[in-house]
């Protein structure tokens, strides 16, 4: 039954018209009446139910995102006054941010618009706490989707989740308690936060999200050591620790001597409250409906069948939300699930009989052997959706998971134990230095781990048919490994050589994509002979390292570890401080620079860095031409040495034209009027079909005569959103419009994807 709901969720298309349960439950009805309800066609309508219901349920579902999405547009950038319900609170450094659900908003006399969830950011703390209703008022922006290649999708993300927008608070303006009215779970949740942060201190983040399903506390480097030793999935409640609820439970039930039967009902009530505890995620819920039906098959004398099982508990949870399809936790879960019934059994049958764990005599051998075989059939089955979604497989996981896996077992039955006897004084003060001790203990561990060689393989630019490949040929190996089916084998090994042999080629094209790297430049040039230039990396000031934070991810998107020219347009950082991580990150052959030197940590630090890993580093002359192949060129037409002044250090930016058949780009840096005025004596040459305008379309930039030459049909203007420079000049855009068919702007629609073929230029819809 499952089957027909899970297809149908792929099936996410845009309704003009809501269609509610009760239409889907019409049509069924219809249905059923047209088939008469014979003994075969009550099979097909078995079929069609949750088909239908579930291509109607996820079309009402996307409806209501598309409305509030839409609602979040309109008052985007815009002053509001809100009111909502406190349903989580994380503290800050220097910030405070708090979750609202059920949310009225109001704004430039609109009527009032409701809203599923807000994110309210806040410098100065307010003492709030969940259930608490409370109004305030801010600034409102809605949730934006990626803004450059390869980025994460906050806005799907969050989308699901009910939260469509975030509002700033004003610096010392607090919000105002409507009605303390909490709500039971989430005081319970913030007792237990409070329990845990008072007798763990700064280390109570990890027990936090192994028993509360909160990760927000988690230290970043934990996080990160957790993720290159591919053991993650522990900070993710899921099988795992319901299997350690379980086993609590079941031991809870013996002491207090329940009877049979009724202790299956208190099995059942603890883990519904553990569900509702961790805030009901799909993971936990799945592992609970599976935990909950195995301990109920003897109570009605029926033999329990996981496949069953599993398709049952994937059915309840899309029936209550189809886009759960679509989360990364629930993907894996069942994959997870699925990859260990399959391939534990199957390296049961393979082993030789000593390996296999019936054989084993020895206990403590035969249970690392055992979670060994489970943490390897899960990491295998899981494999390429890791890989597509984090870019790195994990090598040091195997082992890592025998070791953590354990004790984070011990972790989770040590904060239970708190849980239920943080009452008493010393006691609790015993258990809680226990809790902390197994803390230090698995997070040592885990960064001993990260730090082995090759304890990860970066990957990047993987795709849903490498990971049908793969597949196929994991399919294939365990085919080969039973006689019986041996023969199977064949069949897939075949359909994987097509897969590899039968690929489209890939005609001679050239990428140029313009980053959004806020109130800065960076460029990516991929050529046709998949040679790669990087023009500028972006700024880098404070926490904020555009390198880091933009160039290096889509570089990763593009799968690229080499850049064979690096452009440093002029020594400001807005252009080159993100190439001081891009150089720390990938191997880079040359380097053109300007003939400024400035005397900035920035500039410094870049060309110690450059110096230090034997980067070849050149000053272009006007006329200088790179030759990239016989249809690809760049060609120089600044700076000139004898001119460039530092008084003028925007002019001395270095300009360049890049040709590719009957197709140009021109980039001119922060160049303004007088180095636009040195270079008109080029002409016609300067004619290009794209410009990135200069200087991020200052005032000072973009003369007349020098747009007239250009003549570009697409400008380029890479600036920050509300900079403080005001940039772009209304004035400018008002010029660059009367020459260029279009422009586009990074603040307004973040990066730019263009492909030539040599003739034609066309955009790349990459979101």
């Amino acid at each position: 039954m499952p089957f027909g709901i899970v297809l149908s969720a792929y099936l996410i298309g845009v309704s003009t018209i809501i269609l509610s349960p009760w239409t889907a439950l019409l049509v069924l009805i219809g249905i059923g009446c047209i088939l008469r309800f014979n003994q075969q066609k009550i099979y097909i309508l078995i079929i069609l139910v949750p088909f239908i219901g579930g291509v109607l349920h996820t079309w009402d579902r996307q409806d209501k995102i598309i409305i509030h999405k839409q609602n979040a547009e309109i008052i985007h950038d815009a002053e509001i006054i809100f009111s909502g319900k406190v349903v989580s609170v994380h503290l800050g450094e220097n910030s405070q941010r708090i979750g609202l659900k059920d949310v009225t908003i109001q704004s430039h006399g609109l009527d009032s618009i409701p809203m599923p969830g807000l994110n309210i950011h806040a410098k100065t703390p307010s003492v709030v706490t969940p259930g608490m209703t409370v109004m305030g008022k801010g600034q409102f922006y809605h949730i934006d989707g990626p803004r450059n290649p390869g980025a994460f999708n906050y806005q799907e993300f969050y989308n699901r989740k009910g939260f469509f927008g975030r509002a700033y608070l004003d610096e010392g303006r607090e919000l105002d308690i409507i009605e303390n009215n909490p709500n039971l779970v989430s005081s319970i949740q913030e007792s237990i936060r409070l329990l845990f942060q008072n007798k763990l201190g700064s280390n109570y983040g990890l027990l936090t999200a192994l028993i509360l399903g909160d990760k927000s506390s988690v230290d970043p480097e934990i996080r990160e050591d957790f993720t290159d030793t591919g053991v993650i999935h522990v900070l993710a409640v899921s099988g795992l620790h319901v299997g350690y609820v379980l086993l609590i439970l079941m031991s809870v039930g013996k002491i207090l001597r329940i009877p049979w039967g009724w202790d299956r009902l208190f099995i059942i009530i603890g883990l519904i409250a553990f569900c509702i505890l961790t805030g009901g995620k799909p993971s936990v819920v799945r592992a609970s409906i599976m935990a909950g039906l195995f301990i109920l098959t003897p109570v009605v004398n029926r033999t329990g069948n996981l496949w069953n099982t599993i398709f049952l508990s994937a059915f309840l949870i899309l029936m209550f939300d189809p886009l759960f399809i679509e989360d990364l936790g629930f993907i894996l879960s069942y994959a997870a699930v699925a990859s260990i019934i399959l391939l534990y059994q199957f390296f049961q049958t393979t082993l030789p009989e000593s390996f296999r764990i019936a054989n084993i005599k020895s206990k403590p051998t035969q249970f690392i052997f055992g979670l060994f075989l489970v943490s390897l059939s899960a990491q295998l089955g899981t494999l390429p959706i890791t890989a597509l979604h984090f870019d790195r497989i994990p090598i040091i996981s195997l082992l890592a998971n025998v070791v953590i896996v354990p004790i984070i077992g011990i972790l989770v039955a040590t904060g239970f134990t708190l849980m239920f006897l943080g009452w008493i004084p010393f006691i609790s003060d015993l258990i809680g230095e226990t809790a902390w001790l197994t803390t230090e203990i698995i997070t040592w561990i885990a960064a001993q781990f990260s730090e082995v060689p090759f304890a990860y393989l970066p990957v990047h630019q993987l795709n849903w048919s490498w990971a049908v490949g793969y597949y196929v040929i994991l399919m294939s190996v365990i085919l080969l490994c039973l006689p019986t089916y041996r023969k199977y084998s064949l069949v897939t090994a075949m359909i994987w050589m097509s897969l590899w042999v039968i690929k489209p080629s890939s005609p001679n094209q050239l990428d140029v994509i313009f980053m959004d790297v806020g109130q800065g430049d960076a460029t990516l040039v991929r050529f046709p002979n998949d040679k790669n230039m990087l023009i500028d990396g972006g700024q880098r000031f404070g926490n904020r390292d555009y390198g880091a934070s933009v160039v290096i991810p889509v570089l990763n998107h593009f799968d690229i570890n080499r850049i064979d020219w690096m452009i440093m347009s002029h020594p400001h950082s807005d252009h080159i401080g993100g190439l001081i991580s891009v150089i720390e990150s990938v191997e880079v052959d040359s380097v053109y620079d300007s003939y400024l030197a400035m005397d900035s940590w920035t500039y410094t630090s870049l060309m110690d860095s450059l110096v230090s890993r034997n980067v070849g580093i050149r000053r272009p002359s006007p006329g200088d031409v790179i030759k990239i192949d016989e249809d690809v060129s760049i060609l120089f037409f600044a700076p000139d040495s004898s001119t460039v002044s530092k008084s003028h250090i925007n002019d001395a930016s270095i300009v360049i034209k890049l040709i590719y058949g009957e197709t140009s780009f021109l980039f001119t840096g922060d160049l303004e009027a007088g180095g636009e005025t040195s270079l008109l004596k080029f002409g016609n040459q300067l004619k290009s079909d794209v410009l990135k305008v200069g200087h991020h379309g200052s005032k000072t930039s973009s003369t007349e005569p020098f747009i007239n030459l250009v003549s570009p049909e697409l400008t380029v203007v890479s600036v920050g959103y509300k900079n403080k420079f005001r940039h772009p000049s209304k004035a400018v855009i008002e010029r660059i419009e009367e020459y260029s068919d279009r422009i586009h702007r990074t603040d307004e629609s973040g990066a730019l994807w263009l492909r030539s073929n040599g003739k034609d230029i066309k955009e790349i819809h990459w979101k």
